[in-house]
């Protein structure tokens, strides 16, 4: 039956990649039903802690971005790109790994793409090199971002296990940026100069690559935006604090209800001093697409846990001594299950308590953590997708990197070698902090 039961999860699993987006919340859904209804088996425990994190945060950030917030922080990143356009290839990672982490997701990268791409070209830069590291830095610091599901996912199971917040952030923290830049130093040395590249040519000679910068009316940022920008990161500071300074302030208050409270008040305090309308929260991007992580995480989650927790004895047997020899097979699944289900917070939710159920160690959980990256391997991940749909000087449509064969693109290599090198960098810190 046991054979039956993991077909079933990986047939569901591989199902939801094919749905994507919300879809994959649906699959998970119909996993329940065959498991429960037609196996008998017990439903799981539901992942309610990673699910109420989640729509903390994505509702504050929505309120955030209803007062003008995001609009000011991309602002900022555009006008240091513009500033400094020789180290674009430096900058565009940076920006879009710093606004991740801030933010807790990746599609704040999206409102830089664009600018990226323009200052890349205007300065004869290959704009596939910037906005694909640019790309892959955003989904890398999702593992480094203090309030994004994937670590709240990952910090409430190794919390239990002794870990403090302060050791974790030292381990997830330089992997990712560590990651991040290996991926940037890859990416620049991928195909030749605009100048050589005879696809830019001839699209510059047949009139469709723009040059000229697209002068679009900026708005001016109110006061408001700038105070609701405030109010955020005053309650991403406040929650780190409480967390890190947990032993001296004395308080027993876990990451989940420190992350909730704070930001509620947060987006309390918004309304306050933003003048932002209540019934407009719900409308903006931010709180849609969170909205659909949630169906995402309680789907594909409870399936996994309904299936797996009811064989738990049998495979802790297995896996257990597998994963005592190489511990690096945690990673690999990280990086699997990442890339078919296209979200690091639904593989923390899935895996990282699946992996301390059978007796993997915080240290290896917290190295491995970063591989939870992998959503660029194939092309068609939002950000992904939309790097290439910006870039009107073809350097993504060389046979080299157009991804005709699924992973020839400019995103997979550099990738790849990125987590190849942030893990064993994470084991090494971990050994080092616990």
């Amino acid at each position: 039956m046991i054979f039956l039961e993991i077909i079933i999860l990986f047939g569901c699993i591989i199902y939801a990649a094919k749905l994507g987006g919300i879809g994959v919340g649906m699959a998970g859904g119909l996993g329940m039903a065959i498991a429960v209804f037609g196996l008998g088996l017990k439903p799981g425990a539901i992942p309610i802690d990673v699910i109420l994190i989640i729509l903390s945060v994505i509702f504050a950030i929505s309120c955030m971005q209803l007062a003008g917030g995001m609009d000011y922080m991309v602002k900022l990143a555009s006008k240091l790109l513009r500033s400094h356009p020789k180290y674009i290839n430096i900058l565009a990672p940076s920006v879009t790994f710093v606004l991740t982490v801030l933010g807790g997701t990746g599609y704040t990268a999206m409102s830089v793409l664009n600018v990226i791409q323009e200052v890349a070209k205007e300065n004869h830069v290959r704009p596939s090199q910037p906005l694909t590291s640019a790309v892959i830095a955003s989904q890398i610091a999702i593992t480094a971002s203090p309030i994004s599901a994937a670590t709240a996912a990952m910090y409430v199971v190794v919390e239990k296990m002794g870990v403090s917040f302060g050791q974790a952030l030292a381990v997830i923290v330089p992997s990712a940026v560590f990651g991040a830049i290996v991926t940037a130093i890859i990416s620049s040395m991928q195909g030749v100069d605009l100048d050589k590249d005879p696809i830019f040519q001839k699209r510059l000679k047949e009139g469709l690559v723009s040059m000229k910068t697209k002068k679009e009316a900026e708005k001016p940022t109110t006061r408001k935006a700038k105070i609701s920008v405030v109010i955020f990161l005053l309650a991403v500071v406040f929650i780190v604090a409480l967390l890190l300074f947990k032993p001296y302030i004395g308080h027993t208050l876990g990451s989940r209800d420190i992350i909730i409270i704070s930001m509620l008040m947060a987006g309390l305090v918004m309304y306050w001093f933003c003048d932002i309308s209540l019934d407009k929260i719900k409308n903006t991007p931010i709180f849609g697409g969170g909205m659909e992580s949630l169906v995402v995480v309680l789907g594909i989650v409870w399936m996994s846990s309904t299936i797996i927790g009811a064989h738990i004895p049998e495979i802790k047997t297995q896996a257990t001594a597998l994963l005592g020899q190489y511990p690096a097979l945690l990673a690999v699944a990280f990086f699997c299950v990442s890339a078919l289900l296209f979200s690091q917070g639904a593989t923390a939710a899935l895996l990282v308590p699946v992996a301390a159920s059978l007796g993997v160690d915080a240290s290896t959980i917290l190295a491995s953590f970063v591989a939870c990256s992998a959503l660029y391997i194939t092309n068609i991940y939002p950000t992904t997708a939309f790097a290439i749909a910006c870039d009107d000087t073809g350097s993504f449509m060389d046979r080299k990197w157009n991804g005709s064969w699924v992973i020839n693109h400019p995103f997979f290599l550099p990738g790849i070698i990125g987590l190849v090198a942030a893990v064993p960098f994470g084991f090494l810190i971990s050994k080092m902090v616990l």
